[in-house]
C-alpha cells in the first residue's frame, strides 16, 4: 500500500501542479480578456466623449451669447426708463410751476440735469440733443427761481419725448 500511496500521492501531486498551471492560464487570459474589453470600451466611448465636449461647448457659447443678448436688451431698456423717469421729473416742475411754486420747480427742474447728460452719454447718437437741454434748463431755473413762473417746460419735454419716440423704434 505504501507503494500505491506513494504513487497516488504522486498522481495528486502531477494533477494539482497542472491545475494550478492551467488556473494560471485561465487567470492570464481573463486578465487579457479584460484588458481588452476595457480598452475596446475605451476606443469606443473616447469619440463620444469628444463628441458630448463639443456639444457642450457650443451649448456655453450659445448659452453665454443669449445671455449676453439679454442683459444687453436689459441694460437698454433700463437706460430708457431711467430717461422716462427723468421726464416724469420734468413733469413734476412744471406741475409746480403751474401752482406757482417757482423755487421748488426750479430745484425740481436743476435734478434733471445729471440724468439727462448721463443719457447723453449713454446714447451717443442722442448726445448733442440731451445735453443741449442743459442751457433751456438753467435759463428756466433762474428765471423760475427769480419769480418768474410765465415760461414753461414744453420744448425741454418735447425733446425728451422725441428721444424716447426713438429709442422705441430702435
Amino acid at each position: 500500500m505504501n507503494t500505491l500511496q506513494h504513487v497516488l500521492l504522486s498522481m495528486l501531486l502531477v494533477l494539482v501542479v497542472y491545475l494550478t498551471f492551467q488556473n494560471q492560464q485561465l487567470h492570464a487570459a481573463l486578465q487579457q480578456g479584460q484588458q481588452a474589453s476595457a480598452a475596446s470600451v475605451t476606443a469606443a466611448l473616447t469619440p463620444l466623449t469628444e463628441k458630448l465636449d463639443a456639444i457642450h461647448a457650443v451649448t456655453s457659447k450659445l448659452g453665454k451669447a443669449a445671455d449676453d443678448a439679454a442683459e444687453q436688451k436689459l441694460t437698454a431698456l433700463q437706460k430708457r426708463l431711467n430717461l422716462y423717469k427723468t421726464l416724469s421729473v420734468v413733469n413734476q416742475a412744471e406741475q409746480l410751476r403751474a401752482e406757482g411754486k417757482g423755487v421748488p420747480a426750479a430745484e425740481k427742474l436743476a435734478t434733471t440735469k445729471k440724468p439727462l447728460w448721463e443719457a447723453g452719454e449713454t446714447f451717443a447718437d442722442k448726445k448733442a440733443r440731451l445735453q443741449g437741454l442743459m442751457n433751456p434748463i438753467d435759463k428756466l431755473v433762474s428765471a423760475w427761481k427769480g419769480g418768474d413762473t410765465n415760461t414753461n417746460v414744453a420744448a425741454i419735454r418735447k425733446e425728451i419725448e422725441a428721444v424716447l419716440g426713438e429709442l422705441g423704434n430702435d
